[in-house]
C-alpha cells in the first residue's frame, strides 16, 4: 500500500472549496493533483479527472 504524501497546496484547495462551487487544479502530469483532490474531497465533492488521449 502506498502512503499518501501531503501537498502544501491542500489548505488553499480546502479554502477555495469552502467558497466556490467549482475548484480547478491544473499542473504538470503525475504530480498528484487527482490523488490530492480525492484525498481531500471525495466524500463531499465530485472529483473529475480527464481521460488521457
Amino acid at each position: 500500500m502506498t502512503q499518501y504524501i501531503r501537498r502544501s497546496l491542500e489548505p488553499l484547495v480546502r479554502r477555495y472549496a469552502d467558497n466556490f462551487k467549482v475548484v480547478v487544479v491544473v499542473g504538470p502530469r503525475q504530480v498528484g493533483k487527482t490523488t490530492m483532490l480525492r484525498h481531500l474531497m471525495e466524500e463531499v465533492r465530485l472529483v473529475v479527472s480527464p481521460v488521457p488521449t
